[in-house]
């Protein structure tokens, strides 16, 4: 307890109707969801609660849980705390068919799975998600009778470009490119599009205010729920939410990330070994659940039930065992309930409930505690600040939006390994060639599927997952070729394995490549930075030194390449060496046997 709290470590909130006619729970529930709201928006700011740190702030609303014994109708309690705006996380709530958002996803959801649910479309429309007024709905559909097109009706289907209606156009061509991916894609990926496409979380938010943590959450829930539907499933998800919302079916809402600015409903048993500053049990009007017709003991494990109308002997013996277990157990949820506060319990007093409800279950006397007085706290409703007045003008408006511009400059991305179009352009003039570079080869099967086999060899040899013999380098580029040919291909057109094994070994025999071979690992990832360009590739080999990596080796299988592509690779190299910091980098042509150097700071290097 805290010894400065200015009110007292329990109290009690005396709920009473003004009847005398009999009372039911749901006019308990709504009279106590009340006033409950009407004492959480009065302590939110007002309290001050001592904090682990010995910090003494006010009471936020994420300091406040209600406990209640169940799952039933706590709707009522989450709606009167929405309406003082006060936003709500409810581990207990089950009321996501009840809600509006899912109403609105709802008719999104029936207009992607069948174009010809017109009323699902004039409510999506009409709805807040778009927010056509019924006039402007009546001069689209005016407008397209008398174009001349035949067309009477305003639908999904309609030509956008027939539509006048800037808005409407834009949301139309928007739901017929979602309906062209329902057979392709799942419910899952086009219901999380759409909300994006639509803007549907920056209406929804503008919608609930400061109270749209949990709506968000809401729609994350709906496309959580879809995630179970295969490919083409759309159908037969909009069937099942449908379904779910006439029946009003009880599913959880989604999960309220900043649990600080939000009063959680939680329930009696998912509250072990929970604690909250403030904590009020709720909804304990709520009836005991009657006795079954079959009973069973646990202290012998026997069941026992009545029949034809004749109790058995130790059916009474079994129902008063059943009932003593069942009071035990709401003594045991009751102090459950009782221990989770740390600074303020409320306790709820309602002397006209019924004899068999959760509250007459326990006598916890709450007429030996004080009565809640709040009268000296400003609900939070009700306080009012000094307006802020709007300072922005449109030079303060450019000014920041350049501030914003220069603080975070656009990501421009250089992956060498996939020969990017973004690559600027750069003088090559300083790679020298060598003569032997005019002769012109002759292979078999020459292209992007030798390449890859030899890659596969350089890096098998060089990891010494292949023997560095050329049998076994023949042998594996034999099997590598079977594994990416197909049976039917013409032998002419296959590359010859004797050759490309050849070429592997005789590539790392080089003099200049053996010298380096003991520090060569293949297939290293970079990344790096070149200026405001962020580099990102896969060098085929790198030679890494005790102070670094010493060169950069990139395989290349071309047979006869031209200067513009001898250039091109002599870029990509450049990139490898700008990531890795390297000094020099290699360009080994495997076929010819050719060498070209290529120098960080673009100097000329010769072979």
């Amino acid at each position: 307890s805290d010894a400065l709290q200015p009110l007292p470590c329990v109290a009690r909130s005396t709920i009473e109707i003004a009847t005398d006619e009999r009372i039911y729970a749901d006019v308990f529930r709504e009279a106590e969801a009340e006033r409950v709201a009407d004492i959480c928006a009065a302590l939110i700011g007002n309290l001050p609660i001592l904090r682990a740190d010995n910090a003494r702030t006010p009471l936020q609303a994420g300091d406040i849980a209600l406990l209640s014994p169940g799952h039933t109708e706590l709707w009522r309690y989450e709606r009167a705390l929405e309406q003082r705006g006060l936003a709500v996380s409810s581990q207990a709530g089950q009321t996501l068919m009840r809600r509006q958002e899912t109403q609105d996803l709802l008719a999104l959801v029936r207009v992607l799975a069948d174009s010809s649910d017109t009323f699902a479309f004039g409510a999506l429309m009409r709805g807040p998600l778009v927010g056509l007024s019924e006039q402007e709905l009546l001069d689209i559909t005016a407008a397209l009778s008398s174009d001349g097109t035949g067309q009477t009706f305003f639908t999904v289907r309609t030509d956008p470009e027939s539509v006048q209606h800037p808005l409407a156009k834009d949301i139309l061509t928007v739901l017929q490119n979602l309906r062209r991916k329902a057979s392709i894609v799942t419910p899952s990926l086009i219901l999380a599009e759409a909300i994006e496409r639509l803007n549907a979380r920056v209406i929804i938010a503008a919608r609930h205010g400061n109270r749209n943590a949990r709506a968000l959450a809401n729609l994350d829930a709906l496309i959580e729920r879809a995630r179970s539907y295969g490919v083409a499933g759309l159908r037969a998800f909009a069937r099942d939410l449908q379904s779910d919302w006439e029946r009003k079916a009880r599913a959880p809402e989604g999960r309220i990330d900043a649990a600080e600015h939000a009063v959680e409903i939680v329930t009696i048993h998912s509250a072990k070994g929970l604690e909250w500053p403030v904590v009020i049990p709720i909804n304990s009007t709520t009836e005991l659940y009657r006795p079954d017709q079959f009973v069973h003991r646990q202290s012998d494990n026997s069941l026992h039930w009545m029949i034809g109308g004749v109790a058995p002997p130790e059916l009474a013996e079994a129902r008063a065992a059943e009932s003593l277990e069942d009071a035990n157990q709401r003594e045991r949820i009751w102090y459950v309930a009782c221990t989770r506060a740390r600074n303020l319990l409320i306790l709820p007093h309602i002397p006209q409930a019924s004899k068999d409800s959760w509250f007459s279950s326990v006598d916890l006397r709450q007429l030996e505690v004080p009565e809640l007085d709040l009268s000296s706290f400003t609900p939070l409703t009700s306080r009012s600040g000094a307006p802020q007045p709007n300072e922005q003008s449109a030079d303060i408006f450019a000014r920041e939006q350049r501030s914003v511009e220069e603080s975070a400059p656009p990501l421009v991305w250089r992956r060498p390994s996939e020969h990017d179009d973004d690559r600027p352009g750069d003088s090559l003039d300083g790679v020298i060639t060598l003569e032997s570079q005019a002769e012109r080869f002759e292979i078999a099967g020459a292209g992007a599927r030798r390449g890859v086999i030899l890659h596969k060899l350089m890096e098998e040899l060089l990891t010494g997952e292949l023997a560095d013999e050329l049998a076994a380098s023949i042998a594996r580029a034999d099997f590598l070729l079977a594994q990416l040919t197909p049976d039917t291909e013409d032998d002419r057109t296959r590359p010859d394995p004797n050759e490309m094994g050849a070429a592997a070994i005789r590539a790392l025999a080089l003099p200049e490549i053996a010298e380096l071979r003991p520090l060569l690992k293949p297939e290293i990832p970079v990344w790096g930075t070149d200026g405001d360009v962020l580099v990102a590739g896969r060098a085929d080999a790198l030679a890494v030194g005790d102070q670094g990596v010493v060169a950069a080796i990139d395989w290349k299988s071309d047979v006869n390449p031209t200067l513009a592509v001898r250039k091109a690779h002599a870029q990509q190299l450049r990139d490898y060496l700008s990531a890795t910091h390297a000094a020099r980098g290699a360009i080994v042509y495997v076929t010819s046997g050719e060498i070209a150097w290529v120098d960080a700071a673009q100097t000329p290097a010769r072979v």
